[in-house]
């Protein structure tokens, strides 16, 4: 169960959604007026922070920014109660750092459905990969709305090994655990050799990594991590193999080929160009990076410098 804090000025609603979120278990904090919430929340250090907009001197979205540029609350699960149900509204709030939104007038029984979705994702942010102990891809996307609430400048390095698939049919699960651990632990060996400490790893999936970084640091990342991988590569292959420069492999035709050695192609979406205002565009511009033709004899980043989508 949730450690809750309730923001409403409306002391008779909150009193009843406070018995409501009481008989689920949970244990409410309540307070009926925008000055202060914040350092309320500093106090009790809420799981969940329940904030309507509509305050009396101090806004729901100003609470939810101030909560997301402060490095101590920032983690807490933001749902904005509020009766106004236009879109724009919503995506301002959202935009302010907020992870979901309830219209008034509404259901108990459906503001408890949000509570456990809040729930459901802060456990889902906290599961590790069980090969590289990094988070996911709902922990990344997360940490990167929070920054842009904070207007912080900053890129998004997608990371993808190349000749992956091929690498692990020759070589086996073993082999693929091998290859996991040696890209994760390459990662944090080059961004603590040059002293990129603002960062954010997660391991979305497959043979795919998410580094978050702070715009003024990616370009000397990524080609260090390039450098490093390239030079370092040969150590998952065997003498035979570096020599001749590809493997053999069989592909799911059950057919023998030839695959070059493992490669990076990094992608990198960053705000010092064009204006973001959630992850999901993001990663949909990383997703459009993916797609553009590449060498796989190479290592390469690209990044993408339009100023708006075109």
């Amino acid at each position: 169960m949730s450690k809750i804090l309730l923001v409403d000025d409306d002391v008779d609603l909150a009193e009843l959604i406070k018995t409501k979120l009481i008989s689920q278990g949970h244990e409410v904090v309540v307070v009926n007026h925008g000055e202060g919430a914040f350092e309320m929340a500093k106090q009790v250090k809420p799981d969940i922070a329940l904030l309507d907009i509509m305050l009396p001197g101090v806004t729901g979205f100003q609470i939810s920014r101030k909560i997301r540029m402060d490095p101590e609350l920032y983690p807490i699960s933001i749902l904005l109660l509020t009766a106004l149900g236009d879109e724009p509204e919503m995506l301002h709030g959202l935009e302010q750092g907020a992870d979901d939104y309830l219209t008034k007038p509404f259901k108990l029984e459906k503001l408890i459905e949000k509570v456990n979705y809040l729930g459901v994702l802060r456990d889902s942010i906290s599961k590790r990969n069980t090969v590289t102990n990094y988070p996911g891809m709902e922990a990344v996307r997360r940490e990167i709305n929070h920054r842009l609430a904070r207007n912080i400048k900053l890129a998004v390095c997608y990371i993808d090994l190349t000749n992956f698939n091929p690498y692990c049919a020759a070589k086996g699960k073993d082999g693929q655990l091998k290859a996991l651990e040696f890209i994760s632990k390459l990662i944090v060996s080059v961004r603590t050799g040059m002293g990129v400490y603002e960062s954010f790893v997660a391991h979305p999936g497959g043979a795919s990594f998410a580094v978050l970084l702070n715009s003024e640091d990616y370009e000397r990342f990524c080609n260090g991590l390039i450098e490093a991988f390239d030079q370092r590569i040969h150590e998952l292959y065997t003498a035979d193999e570096v020599k001749q420069g590809y493997i053999v492999a069989r592909n799911r035709r059950g057919e023998d080929g030839h695959y070059s050695l493992m490669s990076l192609f990094i992608g990198v979406a960053q705000n010092e160009d064009r204006v973001y205002k959630n992850a999901k565009k993001m990663f949909e511009v990383l997703g459009q990076i993916q797609q553009i033709p590449r060498d796989k004899e190479k290592s390469v980043f690209f990044v993408d410098r339009r100023t708006a989508d075109r």
